[in-house]
Parts: C-alpha cells; sequence; structure tokens
C-alpha cells in the first residue's frame, strides 16, 4: 500500500527545497534561464496621439509582466537581466502575494465573442488553464513547494507572503509554509468571506477562502486599515461595558481577520465593469486591502500567478512598483490590455529565452509618413490583411472550425485582439508606442484598422514595425 499524503509530505518539502537550492546557486553563476524584452511597453491608446514619451533612464525602476513558468522566471529574477536594467532580486520584493491554483481536479475555460462572418457574434470558448496533476495532491504539493522556498528567497527581510487558498489543499500548504518559513513566522489566516453560488443540500455552503500571511523576519510592514461601523453600533454607540472615557473611532472599527461587505464583495455580476470574463479573476478591492496593509508607497509588490493582472494594475493606483508572471497565454492577454486601457505607466513585457515560440501568422500593412510642423512628423499605418496560421498550430474549439474559417476568408481582422507600432524599431526591443485593443464584449468587438500619430522627426529615416496579436494568442510581425 503506497504511503499516505502526511507521510509524503516530508520528502515532497525536501525535495522542494532542494530543487530550489540548486535554482538560487545556479542563479548566482551561470543561471539556465534569461529572458527576453518582447516588448516595451508606452500605453497610448488608438486614436491620433503624439507618441513622445522619453526612454527611461538607465538604472530607472521600468514594471514588468512576464510570460511563463514562474520557476524558472524566478530564477532569472534572482540572477537579474542587464539588457533591460533589472538587478538581482533576491531579497528586494516586499510583498508578495500569490492566487494559485487551487487543486480542484477541474478545468477552467473562458468565453469570448468575435464577430460572426454571417453578422451575429460567435461566442468562442478557449481554456484558460487546467488544475489538475499527476499524482493529484502530491503531486500538486511539488509543483508548490520549490516556488515557495524561492519566494522566500525573493522577499525583503521586512517583506510579506500572503497565498490565497481555498478548502481543497490551504492545511496542507500550511505544513509547508511552516516548514519553509517556520512556525513563528505565521501572522494570521485571514478569512475572505462571500456570496453568491448554490446552496448545498448536505453540507454547508462553502463560502470564505483562506489567506495565509507570513513574513520573512521579526519586522514587517503592516498598516492598521478600518471598515466602516455597522448601522447598530452607530445607532447604539459603545457598550456600557466600555467606561465614558471611550468613544467611536471616527476611522471607523479596526479590520479583523475576518473580510466581508461590499469593499472585498466577490465578483458576481457578469456584467460587472470590473468583470473579464475569467472565472477566478480576484476583486480589486480585496488586493487593494491586501497592497495596502502589507507594503508602502514605492515598495516592490509581486504576483507569480497573476491571472488577468488585478494585483499589478491596483499596485500602479497605489503608488506601488510591481512584477507580475502568468503561464496562461489568455490571463497574459487579459493583464496586458488591463495596464494599456489603465494608462499604466511604461512596462517591460518579458519571457525566457527559451520559451516556446508561439505560433506566427501574417500580416500586411500600409505605411505612410509625412512631415510635420515644429520638428514633427505624421505616420500613418493602415491594416489590411491578416492570414493566421494553418492547422494545428491554430488553436480553434472543434465545434466553431467552420465558421472560424468563414470569417478568415470573410474578414480577417475581426481576429486580432490587439496591435501596436513601434516608429522607430532598432531590430532589438520593440518599443510599442501606440495600441489598439479589441473589447471582448458589448461594442468594439474590433480594433482600430488605421493608426495616425505624431513623432519627432528621424534623421535618417525610420523603421516603422508593426506586431499584432490575435484572440488565440498567434503573433505576426511586419518591418
Amino acid at each position: 500500500m503506497s504511503d499516505s499524503l502526511i507521510a509524503r509530505l516530508p520528502k515532497i518539502a525536501a525535495a522542494g527545497k532542494k530543487e530550489a537550492e540548486t535554482i538560487m546557486e545556479r542563479a548566482k553563476s551561470c543561471p539556465s534561464v534569461s529572458l527576453q524584452a518582447d516588448e516595451c511597453v508606452y500605453p497610448l491608446i488608438s486614436g491620433g496621439a503624439t507618441a513622445t514619451e522619453k526612454e527611461v533612464s538607465s538604472g530607472e525602476w521600468r514594471n514588468r509582466l512576464f510570460y511563463g513558468d514562474n520557476l524558472g522566471l524566478m530564477e532569472a529574477l534572482l540572477a537579474g537581466d542587464p539588457l533591460t536594467d533589472l538587478p538581482p532580486l533576491g531579497g528586494k520584493i516586499d510583498l508578495i502575494y500569490i492566487d494559485p491554483p487551487f487543486a480542484s481536479r477541474s478545468g477552467y475555460r473562458a468565453v469570448f465573442t468575435v464577430p460572426g462572418a454571417g453578422g451575429e457574434p460567435l461566442a468562442l470558448e478557449q481554456q484558460a488553464y487546467q488544475d489538475t496533476w499527476d499524482d493529484g495532491l502530491c503531486g500538486y504539493l511539488r509543483m508548490l513547494s520549490p516556488r515557495l522556498y524561492l519566494i522566500k528567497a525573493l522577499l525583503s527581510e521586512r517583506g510579506s507572503l500572503i497565498v490565497h487558498m481555498d478548502w481543497h489543499a490551504v492545511h496542507y500548504v500550511k505544513v509547508l509554509l511552516d516548514e519553509i518559513f517556520g512556525c513563528k513566522s505565521f501572522r494570521n489566516e485571514i478569512a475572505w468571506c462571500y456570496g453568491g453560488g448554490g446552496a448545498a443540500k448536505r453540507t454547508y455552503p462553502r463560502k470564505h477562502d483562506q489567506l495565509l500571511w507570513y513574513t520573512k523576519g521579526n519586522e514587517w510592514t503592516f498598516h492598521k486599515q478600518f471598515r466602516p461601523y455597522t448601522k447598530g453600533t452607530l445607532e447604539r454607540g459603545l457598550t456600557a461595558a466600555k467606561g465614558g472615557r471611550y468613544a467611536l473611532n471616527k476611522e471607523g472599527a479596526g479590520l479583523d481577520d475576518w473580510w466581508a461587505g461590499g469593499e472585498v464583495q466577490k465578483i458576481l455580476s457578469p456584467t460587472a465593469f470590473e468583470n473579464l470574463k475569467f472565472n477566478t479573476q480576484k476583486p480589486e478591492g480585496l488586493l487593494r486591502r491586501i497592497i495596502r496593509g502589507h507594503s508602502r508607497e514605492g515598495d516592490l509588490v509581486a504576483d507569480f500567478f497573476c491571472g488577468t493582472g488585478t494585483t499589478g494594475a491596483v499596485a500602479e493606483r497605489l503608488g506601488r512598483r510591481w512584477i507580475m508572471i502568468d503561464a496562461g497565454k489568455l490571463a497574459f492577454m487579459i493583464a496586458f490590455k488591463r495596464l494599456l486601457a489603465q494608462q499604466c505607466k511604461p512596462f517591460f513585457n518579458q519571457s525566457a529565452n527559451d520559451a516556446v515560440s508561439p505560433a506566427y501568422g501574417r500580416l500586411a500593412v500600409k505605411k505612410s509618413v509625412s512631415r510635420g510642423s515644429a520638428g514633427m512628423e505624421e505616420l500613418t499605418v493602415e491594416l489590411f490583411d491578416y492570414q493566421p496560421p494553418c492547422g494545428e498550430r491554430l488553436s480553434v474549439p472543434a465545434g466553431a472550425r467552420e465558421q472560424i474559417q468563414k470569417l478568415i476568408a470573410s474578414d480577417p481582422l475581426a481576429l486580432l485582439e490587439y496591435w501596436m507600432i513601434d516608429p522607430d524599431y532598432d531590430g532589438r526591443i520593440f518599443r510599442s508606442r501606440w495600441q489598439s485593443c479589441r473589447s471582448r464584449r458589448g461594442e468594439g468587438l474590433r480594433v482600430d484598422t488605421k493608426a495616425a500619430l505624431l513623432v519627432p522627426r528621424a534623421a535618417g529615416g525610420r523603421r516603422i514595425c508593426v506586431k499584432a496579436v490575435d484572440v488565440f494568442g498567434c503573433e505576426s510581425r511586419e518591418g
């Protein structure tokens, strides 16, 4: 008979520690993973615009969105990236929040809509990620263990880790975290409570997740937060037992380890403004509370299972620096578009040099340059055709292949998710200085196919490069 999971857990932790130590040692001298800068992005959405944002000075921080396996990318973070002025980040990250798969033994899909060939919108399903593991829960814990060791190495001495789990594996993950960080470094288990969904018939409905908070050192960043008093408390004031010396705090009641209410409510409505149609998306209110409570302005915040990019979007608004990683192409695309829509500060899109190359399509483009005034030039770029990759490299749901082929034949540009322009491509790093994205719902199911932008006049001519990504994650480049 095979050993029980609890009997195998020490071996899982030991193997994870050994793997992490090998990675950390390798990162010091000869890292096996290096980074490539896929794009340097200067958010400037559609329409006539002036693309004049200056380059960031050497050594100045730039936020980063990574696509790929976080295990290899954490090794690259430990090693640093001289090409993009990323220093080695061991002991440098002030807050790490992770929302990994929950070992739910389920697959997750997302639905999006494209214009149909016959005029009616066509709804398509894409796989978001698969939460199933060889060897079940043991396989899941083997995946997580070395990553938790590397996370500890990346945290600053005052840093905090918050691990978002649910009932499936939280008890085993806490045992791993106690082993890695030490029991005395455990600060709180926070219950995030929410409504929605059906009512179980033979059990209590499962209506909360757990946030496990650990710190690396004996000193840590923590800002007390408050919630509004309940209506009853406001009406009656403090009870007589408190005595006359006490009064209601004007900031409200101090938060405890039970988080509920509208400020952190789970995204339930399919029409909610915040809803990005990704069914494990977490609300901005939850991340706002976490980031405010456990970091300071200017601190570096990271999320290595970033999904739709909530952590980076909120961190940016709160004046924090950020790093995000996700291995899912769909999640990466949604997070990228979200950052563009928010008009974030310039950031890098990066991946590992050994990453699997995306499928490439063919893009047909018309470009023109006309001289403007005050040392400027007007660039006009127009898309007029797109040919996606053929065959098995195009990930089309079986039931929609015929309709997609009709759309490719009649209106192929309708398949583009977003496209970008680098008006002065240097052949190394694509500097995205103009972007157009389509919406995944309602109006705006198409990108703008024509761009006009003003740029400083180039003395020796210019190389205009255009890059596009379609709804299936396939890339194309012209120029």
